[in-house]
């Protein structure tokens, strides 16, 4: 079983330094998600654990490396309100991958938001590495938004939506996506 802590559990627990470095320790593992979330790190550091330490609608999960309990290894940032049961950041070391830790830091994701279909998000392009997940819990695909994030990249939503009036229903959407996709195949070609 792989020992999944909760940043909530060090509040108020370790010194106020000792928890801001295990807090950005935890954060610098998905530093480079910067490059598709822009505002990542402004968003962790303002909103998501201050929200950690101060209420119960936010968490952080984490998984340290056994061998280097200095090293964390998979993390999840956690939201849970009225409106959604939203896992924000999920991340698993590229070394660690295949060793059941995504999933148990996704199980334990699901116990403290309550439910086995949480919203998620991610760029289209991380699809494939995040396929064994989606299909293992019966994930569906439910919104398609561009241009939200970045302009590199689709945001695939899964289980809810981040928009509140989606005027485009998902087939819509997917066919959008088709017809550039083969417009792109064509244009290569050429």
């Amino acid at each position: 079983m792989k020992n999944i802590e909760s940043l909530k559990n060090y509040v108020g627990n370790v010194t106020e330094e000792e928890f801001m470095i295990l807090a950005t320790k935890i954060y610098m593992i998905i530093d480079f998600i910067c490059d598709d979330y822009p505002k990542h790190k402004e968003w962790y550091f303002t909103k998501q654990l201050p929200a950690t330490i101060n209420g119960d609608e936010r968490n952080i999960l984490f998984v340290r490396n056994p061998e280097d309990d200095d090293e964390i290894i998979s993390m999840a940032c956690l939201k849970r309100d009225e409106e959604e049961q939203k896992i924000c950041t999920l991340y698993v070391s590229d070394k660690c991958r295949g060793l059941g830790i995504g999933t148990a830091i996704v199980e334990e994701s699901m116990r403290w938001l309550g439910t086995t279909k949480p919203l998620i998000t991610l760029t289209d392009y991380k699809l494939e590495m995040f396929r064994p997940i989606i299909n293992k819990y019966g994930w569906e695909l439910t919104e398609i938004v561009s241009g939200l994030y970045n302009d590199r990249a689709q945001e695939l939503c899964f289980n809810g939506t981040l928009t509140k009036n989606n005027e485009e229903t998902l087939e819509q959407q997917l066919h959008k996506k088709l017809v550039r996709v083969l417009k792109n195949r064509y244009d290569h070609i050429k």
